[in-house]
């Protein structure tokens, strides 16, 4: 241990005896040095040389309640620079040269009594604090803030500021009011001689028992300028963007980033949404000459999430969190394959979650979102990784304006290997269709052609050896002929709807007497009956208004087909062949044919 004793400590030791008294607690001695330390840290001169006491040197002149002078709020809200509950900003003065704001003035900022809000006059009285001013006594305005109230009480305590009152508070005028006499008014509870522009920032949003807490860490500097950390949050000053803070949720979220070194700087202080549930901030970091854009979000509803990058251009275009996406729920993160990025959404609606989405951005697929029935879809047939891949639209209205539906695509080694859709229509539900049952749909004009709508995802036969999805169009609200279309790698991609279907179907399809579908649906007349046929792997079926889907297969069908068909001297069938005595028979227009075993 040093034997030196410095002149401070001396000071201190001579100064604290006499302080003390003859009544010398261990709690007021070390209250009273710690009064000492502050003198001789704000004016160690002042207080070695002239006749001032340490109180004096702290608190500055007319500490007393004697002296006439209003508190200082931060005396009385242990810690806080604000104004405290049951009172309002009222109007202000300053003192000009203060070396509290670095020979600048140093401004006053009245809080006066709300009417009828219960506050009384009396001093402040307190072992902590040596700020034993009036609270609530002086019933007077200087009146440049919040004139539209006009019912005041007195002044319950006052702020300080370095900021000019018209930046500090909207509401306050420029009209300038002075009394030096103040100049040297001070607490222990604010700042000391000449801080940072950080730390006057800190001071005009509360301190150390505001909303951004108290001091963790002293100013660091940061690429344009500085910052300084606090429990709750953090103020960053920047040459391009100022002197801005982030707090809470949206702090934790900058963090999470990996701090201002890869997120950048707050572009703005934390702002609420436009629905008032969430909050808001926009960080900036320079990468060469280009500003990269970081909007970080968090809402009790929705959580936290940042947005970057062409996926934030797209967001931005769709109008942020009022959009069809809503407030992102993720960061911007990688996809499973490492080519490509995205973010989750949550539409909000009334303070709940109306609807989740997704924006994704590859280089392959491009840049686009999904939401609503269709984003859940996607979701359960498993996003990016599953059948369909990335999206290559956004969401839009299907041709007859009744239903939705987005583009999306496999990539393979940096390629479009294969496309789908999703379909989202009220009636017939929200379904995916791919590969080629995808293109034959197509081709035949999709949900404007006569299949209409998809009622099924791609599922596979019994059999394994082919792949279909089912359709169904909508009339007046409500579903219409039925339809399917099949993939067989042998017998092609084919399609079966109405009445063929029913036959079809009630075989038991592509399990059945029939088989799968090798050729498409065929049509013609004989005489003033019309007619549709399709041939089938073992038989055909032909639906007439004299033969409503009738079925035919096996030597049957091939003595039906090699007689010429409906054109040939039998013509149309009366209906579906069966079974007489063993033997297979159908009646048909011009006759009966009869297979026997």
């Amino acid at each position: 241990m040093s034997t030196v004793t410095t002149m401070a400590d001396k000071m201190i030791r001579s100064a604290s005896r006499a302080l003390a008294g003859s009544r010398l607690t261990r709690r007021s001695f070390f209250a009273r040095t710690a009064v000492l330390g502050s003198a001789l840290t704000i004016d160690p001169v002042g207080f070695a040389t002239k006749p001032v006491s340490a109180y004096a040197a702290v608190c500055g002149d007319a500490a007393n309640c004697s002296d006439g002078f209003s508190v200082f709020c931060c005396t009385i809200t242990k810690g806080g620079n604000f104004c405290p509950d049951g009172t309002f900003l009222a109007g202000w003065w300053k003192a000009d040269n203060s070396g509290f704001c670095c020979g600048g003035p140093r401004y006053y900022l009245d809080c006066n009594a709300v009417c009828g809000s219960g506050w009384s006059c009396h001093c402040e009285d307190s072992p902590d604090t040596c700020d034993h001013r009036h609270i609530s006594c002086n019933q007077f305005r200087y009146g440049q803030c919040h004139t539209e109230i006009a019912c005041y009480g007195p002044v319950v305590c006052r702020l300080v500021t370095c900021t000019p009152p018209w930046a500090f508070d909207p509401s306050c005028t420029s009209s300038s009011a002075s009394d030096q006499s103040t100049v040297s008014h001070t607490a222990p509870c604010l700042p000391g001689d000449c801080p940072s522009d950080l730390v006057l920032r800190w001071y005009d949003l509360g301190g150390p028992a505001g909303f951004l807490g108290a001091q963790a860490a002293s100013d660091r500097p940061i690429a344009g300028g500085s910052w300084l950390e606090l429990t709750d949050g953090a103020i960053f000053k920047n040459q391009a963007q100022g002197i801005h803070y982030t707090q809470g949720h949206l702090f934790s979220v900058m963090k999470r980033l990996g701090g201002p070194q890869k997120t950048g700087v707050p572009t703005q202080d934390d702002a609420s949404c436009s629905d008032g549930i969430g909050r808001y901030n926009v960080l900036v970091r320079m990468k060469g000459a280009t500003a990269v854009l970081t909007s970080v979000y968090w809402s009790p509803v929705a959580g936290s999430g940042s947005v970057k990058g062409l996926i934030r251009d797209h967001w931005v275009a769709a109008n942020f969190e009022n959009g069809r996406y809503g407030y992102p729920t993720t960061d911007t993160l990688l996809t499973s394959d490492g080519t490509s990025r995205y973010v989750k959404f949550a539409k909000v609606v009334d303070a709940k979650v109306a609807s989740r989405g997704a924006i994704y951005s590859s280089p392959v697929a491009g840049t686009w979102g999904v939401h609503g029935a269709i984003f859940k879809h996607f979701k359960t047939l498993g996003y990016e990784n599953g059948a369909l891949g990335y999206p290559t639209s956004d969401v839009h209205r299907t041709t007859d304006g009744e239903g939705h539906l987005a583009t999306f695509a496999k990539v393979t080694d940096g390629s479009i290997v294969d496309r789908a859709v999703i379909y989202s229509h009220p009636v017939t539900g929200t379904f995916s269709v791919h590969g080629a049952v995808l293109t034959a749909w197509q081709t035949s004009g999709a949900e404007a052609g006569p299949l209409g709508y998809p009622t099924s995802d791609q599922r596979r036969t019994t059999d394994r050896a082919a792949v279909y999805n089912t359709f169904a169009t909508v009339v007046s609200g409500a579903v219409r002929r039925p339809g399917a279309i099949y993939a067989h790698p042998t017998f092609g991609t084919r399609a079966v709807s109405g009445s063929i279907l029913k036959s079809w179907s009630g075989l038991n399809g592509e399990a059945g007497a029939l088989g799968y579908p090798t050729a498409d649906e065929a049509s013609g007349s004989v005489g003033a009956v019309a007619y549709r046929s399709q041939d089938f792997e073992h038989g055909v079926i032909v639906t007439s208004s004299v033969g409503r889907g009738a079925t035919m297969w096996g030597s049957l069908a091939a003595a039906y087909a090699t007689s010429g068909g409906p054109a040939g001297p039998y013509g149309l069938p009366l209906g579906s062949q069966v079974d007489v005595a063993g033997s297979w028979s159908c009646d048909f227009q011009g006759g009966n044919l009869t297979v026997s075993a």
